[in-house]
């Protein structure tokens, strides 16, 4: 609610100046014909034009802003977030359902995981995850006997 206000002021201010920017166009102008000391001439037309130029310039601000507001709604899409205080992360271990949809299983080629109820787990060489892996083992050597 807060933010369809702040959209709602700034959509105000936006036009309050393009009005003020219209209004002034032909003080700008003498400016500039004092700064460069020449007489440009603003006819009727041209300040069509200009005026044309400002509010298309709003009105391309205005719907970048949309496209971001809508995409940001987007991407978050798909993603469960934890209820819970997620001050140490909200990440959590993947379920056997979510593990057969992500990683092969068995007969698949791929980087061997480890073992799930007697089945081979592998990350599959064509997955659209990255292929990065840390291996942690111990350091302690066994001895055969």
């Amino acid at each position: 609610m807060i933010k369809k206000i702040c959209f709602y002021i700034f959509l105000f201010v936006c036009l309050i100046l393009n009005i003020v920017l219209d209004i002034n166009i032909k003080n700008y102008i003498n400016i500039l014909n004092i700064c460069f000391k020449k007489d440009i001439i603003v006819t009727d037309n041209l300040y069509m034009l200009i005026c044309f130029i400002i509010a298309l310039i709003s009105i391309f601000i205005i719907i970048d802003i949309l496209l971001v507001l809508c995409n940001r709604k987007n991407e978050n899409k798909g993603i469960n977030f934890k209820i819970e205080d997620g001050t140490y992360g909200t990440s959590s271990w993947m379920n056997e359902i979510e593990l057969k949809e992500v990683l092969g299983i068995n007969d698949i080629h791929g980087i061997i995981l480890g073992k799930l109820n007697g089945d081979i787990v592998k990350l599959p060489f064509d997955s659209y995850f990255n292929k990065n892996i840390t291996v942690f083992g111990s350091s302690r050597q066994y001895e055969n006997n």
